[in-house]
């Protein structure tokens, strides 16, 4: 295969994998989820071997090695043999300013896979100033549908990070979230923004157009530039708001349900960071709940020093991925790929040992097929959203079902994730629409 100009040979590899490389032919392999890809790094790093060694006729045979139920070589083999496609899309996104970043590249955020483990972004696509995301920084975050004191809120407290060179990192979402971070660059400090969809169009949005050229904002995708919106994608993108900070400060948020209380209880749940909530003024609902479970109150302005307000929690094991041993981040881009006993400065990546491993694959795959149906979807937007094949997905429904994990509408039908299975997914979502995000 041709290798792909300004991209690594590791990155070529997982876009091969992970990336629909515009294509929409439903009947091909679908590409990996990132559990799906774990499973392979897993496999790859217990042989020492690294993505790029797929690239060579001596790796790919060794693929018919591979035993996982989650992964057939045969597909493997299929998603690796689209070169041409790759080379047609990464011509196109180059043409668009924008840049490509796998879990391989010694220029992927720590923060990610220390925070996410398996669970972080196998890809992040971006445009503007990767090294921001480096920067740590405060998370804002709310509802679209925040008021005009919340709003303002937001605002004054970007505008004194930047005051103070602190980066606002949000999700680009109308309301808090993009009021936030355009606050943040258009006062002259850093911006990060993580979206959910759409990144090719918005980078090109005059609303950002000064903020990339001029180095002070960084738009970034777990998704295809071009991919369109779904719910559990900004539930998703989320995670990557809540990783890539120092802390996190909720502005506003629905009570029980909507992406911005869902994002906050799972940061709270997983005690990475301080998550701090608005709670002077109007408080919503869901902002009083949120500090009943364990919150911060953020301080009332005027702010003159936000920085011991990012001291980071002590850290403790991943909420977020079944295998709690983090990929090694290479110290060079030689380094051989997550090879085993990796020494650092945390010290060497631990095996996993045998008795956290989950009772059967459903185990596994329940707590994203619970996150994809956090609101009400169809069967074949949970295929899409698991990488399955239907007859898979059927399976997976209905034992959910069975055991009272989800439960299925009609008219049309579709599936929901039971209020009481966790949380996250308390509420009824039905005829709502996610507040972390909007359909373009």
């Amino acid at each position: 295969m041709t290798m792909t100009e300004g991209l690594s040979a590791d990155t070529q590899v997982v876009l091969l994998l992970c990336s629909r490389l515009g294509q929409k032919d439903e009947n091909g392999a679908k590409p990996l989820t990132a559990r799906q890809y774990g499973v392979l790094t897993r496999w790859l790093r217990e042989r020492s071997m690294r993505p790029a060694d797929l690239l060579e006729n001596t790796g790919r045979a060794r693929l018919g090695e591979l035993q996982a139920a989650e992964l057939a070589p045969e597909t493997l083999g299929q998603l690796l043999d689209r070169g041409a496609a790759l080379g047609i899309m990464a011509e196109r996104w180059t043409s668009r300013g924008l840049w490509v970043l796998s879990r391989s590249d010694d220029t992927y955020p720590g923060r990610l896979k220390s925070y996410l483990g398996q669970a972080a972004p196998p890809l992040l696509f971006g445009a503007g100033d990767a090294g921001l995301l480096q920067a740590g920084g405060l998370a804002v975050v709310g509802s679209r549908d925040a008021s005009e004191e919340d709003i303002e809120f937001a605002r004054s407290v970007a505008a004194a990070c930047a005051s103070q060179h602190v980066p606002v990192i949000s999700g680009g979402a109308r309301g808090v979230d993009l009021e936030a971070m355009a606050a943040g660059f258009e006062a002259g400090g850093k911006a990060v923004g993580v979206l959910p969809d759409s990144l090719a169009r918005n980078a090109v949005s005059a609303r950002y157009r000064e903020g990339l050229v001029s180095g002070r904002l960084v738009l970034i995708s777990p998704y295809d530039p071009d991919a369109r919106w779904f719910a559990f994608t900004a539930m998703e993108r989320n995670r990557v708001i809540y990783a890539l900070s120092d802390a996190a400060l909720v502005v506003s948020s629905a009570a029980e349900n909507g992406g911005t209380w869902a994002g906050a209880v799972e940061a709270l749940n997983a005690a990475r960071i301080t998550v701090y909530v608005k709670a002077h003024g109007s408080v919503k609902e869901g902002n009083r709940k949120l500090l009943a479970r364990g919150g911060r109150p953020f301080p009332e302005g005027p702010w003159a020093d936000l920085r011991p307000l990012l001291v980071p929690v002590a850290p403790e094991p991943t909420l977020f991925a079944p295998a709690p041993a983090p990929e090694p981040e290479p110290a060079a881009a030689s380094m051989a790929f997550e090879k085993p006993h990796i020494t650092q400065e945390a010290g060497p990546a631990a095996p996993i040992p045998p008795t956290s491993q989950p009772r059967d694959a459903f185990d596994v795959v329940l707590p994203d097929l619970l996150l994809a149906l956090s609101e009400p979807a169809t069967e074949k937007i949970l295929e899409q959203a698991l990488g399955v094949v239907p007859a898979q997905a059927k399976a997976w429904l209905k034992r959910a079902c069975d055991e009272g994990h989800v439960k299925k509408l009609s008219r049309p039908v579709r599936y929901v994730a039971a209020k009481h299975v966790h949380p996250l997914f308390s509420g009824s979502n039905e005829g709502r629409e996610i507040e972390s995000g909007t359909p373009s």
